[in-house]
């Protein structure tokens, strides 16, 4: 270690030199920073989801539709709001990327004159609304759908081209013109406009990601900056920590823009995660480096003795906070994965720069540069504890299971829940508009079923058809949930109502003759309005679509396997559902798969690291506990508050149990250090007064930097930030009392 110490002192300059030249030629390329919020960032390119996805948007030309609405309390069939709709019907249509505008007043309404089939707008003018609003209030294609049961609110859906409807750049230029249109119109006529739908979803990610980026990022260095100036009121105690916590992040961010990589609502908070990983480092380093002084040390023995003392807690907590953000690798989630191999990376940089920068820093200084005293932050009286500790030890293991079996009751209620709405705060746009949809209209929630009649014009047969009439009356008896239901059926049932109203069947008996209604029908329709969103080019595949309010994806998985088991075990066909809300109900899955298995590898990969280096197998559930029990007792209190495990909390558990064991590391290596020529008493007060205030310190810096992932208005960080401090700060507690309890009791056994 001298010889080091020594190697550092001789080049002290040239490795600051070299360092702040290699990082400022890296971060040239964060001029090209990129967000990316495309629904396909949460899946790889090989997901059987995205290809099942994408052969249903080559099929049916996609479900990416923009909802807008308005409500008016005296009612919509008024020349007020209908002369708004035919207005906005008309300045959407030229947005450019819009498709199609779907609204009260150009629905085509079908009707029957002197035996010819006419379909046309609904309402072209102010003229005859009460009749208008009977016809509605009596018409299924219109009525929870176009028009609210009570005829107050009424919606208008932007359907994109499904050659562009997945970029997310031109979700945010719609979304963007959209707006524009809106507040115009709001300005003008007093209403509030409500914009949802799933582009809208997708434009949001981005935009609450661009926002993160401009506050989370330099809040995360504020903080911390501030928060080491208030803690140590000395130049150098501010210097140190956060010259590594900049080069590091900015290391990361250049690799992760020189690889390809783009920003997300995750890898966005990249800084925040870097402020948190090295401050730990460099805080012990430092903190150690401040005592030796005090003690009247020269500088670089100073430096020497921090740096000997620390080098092996130090490399065991880089090493372990690596694991449990490389375990996040592991997930099928692209954002999470990405996330935990950039920090993975950040977390040994940031080690290489406490070990190497920090160090030549300290060696900068002079002999006679005054060092705080930190007596302001010597936050644990020493003397005596280790006396309270083997006193109360059995009383303090009591107190903790007493606490720890309550708590853990709650796991029981816990729910897993990756509803893409849910993400987003409740005062955002798309999540205020999903919700007044919801409240006022239909469910805001869109599941495509692609029914396949197994031969080529099969959805004719008039079997099928009536298939699909029976499936929709037990699906709407089963699940309340479902607000509406439309496919190419309900067109063929309408055409025979015009055309033939002596009829006694719902649907045409004969498949010649539903051939015929489609025929009609189309040749009818005005220019754009194909139903080649409806049924496939050869006529096997229909699209059924069911609106749906939000609830539970563990609700709607159950849901879709009813569906799909219903058409696979009581009919002759099959069925499949599509769409954006189910390819994020399918992402559940991955969340659950995400949180087993990133807890699994870091808690075995973690305790298999301590073992190695500790050598003592008889107390490897020492080491556990401690670090394991925060997570359940946080997952506890969840459950009993009813908060769901989203992506955010399924990060936070490899998180926790990657960095809080850093604690425990800290503790036991000194622990084990000093009980070596000293009684256990006089241990654990050596232990408490060499890394009991760092302990504490760290802790406070991590608990406040991952406090501002509190700000986002994206739900998952909002989680991840309530999860992680509640269980780090449990972490240090029971590092500070319930482990030194389980060594004293396991001291007078063993």
């Amino acid at each position: 270690m001298k010889n080091y110490i020594n190697l550092l002192d001789n080049y002290k300059y040239q490795l600051i030199i070299v360092c702040t030249i290699f990082v400022a030629l890296l971060s040239i390329s964060l001029k090209d920073l990129v967000f990316e919020g495309s629904y396909r960032i949460w899946f790889d390119k090989d997901s059987k989801i995205m290809q099942e996805y994408d052969a249903f948007r080559n099929r049916f030309s996609g479900d990416d539709t923009f909802i807008v609405a308005f409500k008016d309390e005296q009612g919509i069939f008024r020349q007020k709001p209908i002369e708004i709709i035919l207005d906005l019907t008309k300045e959407f249509q030229q947005i450019q990327g819009v498709q199609k505008v779907d609204s009260l007043t150009n629905y085509q309404y079908i009707q029957s004159i002197d035996d010819e089939i006419m379909v046309e707008n609904f309402i072209v003018d102010t003229t005859h609304l009460e009749a208008k609003k009977e016809l509605a209030l009596q018409d299924n294609l219109i009525l929870n759908q176009l028009i609210s049961q009570d005829a107050t609110t009424t919606l208008l859906a932007l359907r994109l081209s499904s050659t562009i409807g997945s970029d997310g750049d031109v979700n945010i230029q719609v979304m963007e013109k959209i707006q524009l249109i809106t507040k115009k119109y709001e300005k003008m006529t007093g209403y509030r406009f409500y914009i949802s739908g799933a582009p809208a979803i997708t434009a949001s990610l981005v935009t609450v990601s661009k926002r993160d980026a401009i506050v989370l990022m330099p809040l995360a260095v504020i903080c911390v900056v501030s928060l080491l100036f208030l803690l140590f009121r000395n130049m150098i105690g501010v210097l140190v920590p956060s010259i590594v916590i900049v080069f590091t992040f900015l290391i990361v961010l250049s690799l992760q823009m020189i690889l390809g990589y783009k920003l997300n609502n995750f890898t966005v908070n990249i800084p925040s995660f870097i402020s948190a990983i090295a401050i730990a480092d460099s805080m012990h380093l430092f903190l150690a480096w401040v005592y030796y002084k005090n003690k009247n040390y020269r500088n670089k023995e100073a430096v020497y003795h921090a740096l000997k003392t620390n080098m092996l807690p130090i490399t065991m907590t880089s090493l372990t906070t690596a694991i449990g953000f490389a375990t996040l690798g592991l997930s099928d989630i692209e954002p999470i994965s990405t996330l935990g191999i950039a920090i993975t990376s950040g977390a040994l940089i940031a080690f290489i720069l406490s070990i190497t920068l920090a160090p030549a820093i300290l060696l900068l200084l002079k002999e006679d540069y005054s060092v705080p005293k930190l007596r302001f932050i010597n936050l644990l009286n020493t003397k005596g504890y280790g006396d309270f500790i083997v006193k109360n030890d059995k009383k303090i293991v009591i107190l903790f299971s007493i606490v720890f079996v309550l708590l853990a009751f709650g796991l029981k209620e816990l729910k897993v829940d990756s509803n893409s709405i849910k993400y987003f705060k409740e005062d955002t746009t798309v999540r205020s508009g999903s919700d007044f949809v919801e409240k006022n209209l239909t469910g805001s929630m869109i599941y495509e079923i692609v029914l396949d009649s197994k031969i080529n014009d099969g959805i004719k047969e008039p079997q099928f058809l009536s298939e699909i009439v029976k499936f929709e009356r037990i699906l709407k008896e089963r699940y309340t949930n479902i607000t509406f239901t439309t496919s190419l059926k309900d067109i063929v049932a309408r055409m025979q109502q015009k055309l033939n109203s002596k009829a006694k069947e719902f649907l045409p008996q004969d498949k010649n003759l539903v051939a015929q209604y489609l025929l009609l029908y189309s040749m009818s329709l005005p220019q754009g309005f194909e139903l080649n969103d409806k049924v496939d080019i050869n006529q096997r595949y229909l699209r059924l679509s069911i609106n749906s309010i939000i609830q539970d994806t563990s609700k709607d998985l159950q849901m879709i396997e009813w569906i799909e088991n219903y058409w696979k075990n009581n009919t002759n066909y099959s069925a499949n559902i599509q769409g954006q809300a189910t390819i994020f109900a399918y992402m559940q899955r991955d969340v659950t798969d995400t949180l087993i298995t990133s807890i699994s590898a870091t808690l075995f990969l973690v305790v298999l690291a301590m073992f190695l280096v500790f050598k003592k197998f008889k107390m490897l559930p020492l080491f556990i506990l401690p670090n394991i029990a925060p997570i359940v007792l946080v997952a506890g209190v969840m459950g009993y508050l009813g908060i769901n495990i989203d992506i955010g909390v399924a990060i936070s558990a490899a998180v926790i149990l990657g960095i809080a064991v850093d604690d425990t590391i800290h503790f036991l290596s000194k622990y084990f250090y000093a009980i070596k020529t000293m009684s256990f008493e006089e241990a654990i007060d050596y232990v408490i007064s060499h890394s009991g205030n760092a302990m504490i310190l760290t802790t406070f810096i991590l608990s406040v930097t991952f406090a501002i992932f509190g700000v986002s208005s994206f739900v998952p960080n909002i989680n991840f930030a309530i999860v992680t401090v509640c269980a780090l700060n449990l972490a240090l507690v029971l590092d500070l009392v319930l482990l030194p309890a389980l060594l004293s009791l396991y001291k007078k056994i063993y």
